[in-house]
């Protein structure tokens, strides 16, 4: 299961975002891209290994917490039309 944000942090992720010019709708589609390839990237997994993986089993066995917010700040680049964005990270 995954940790979910308490009121108070949702608010400082929005103006974090909002600093960097990223809009909450831009944020909600980034976040169904990722799912849709993280389902997609764990299907393709799991028949290698011919196994059922889930998307958050291929993020921890693959990417990692590094690689999965990598993975979210491409989608984020590409949903914004902004290659710039998080560069300083």
């Amino acid at each position: 299961m995954s940790p979910k944000l308490t009121g108070d942090e949702m608010r400082r992720v929005a103006k974090s975002l909002a600093e960097q010019g990223v809009s909450g709708g831009d944020f909600q589609r980034a976040g169904e891209l990722v799912r849709e390839l993280g389902s997609a990237l764990a299907r393709a997994y799991g028949e290698v290994l011919e196994r059922e993986v889930t998307p958050l089993q291929f993020a921890d066995e693959v990417l990692g917490v590094e690689g999965a917010g990598r993975l979210l700040v491409q989608v984020l680049r590409k949903v914004t039309g902004r290659p710039d964005l998080y560069s300083e990270i």
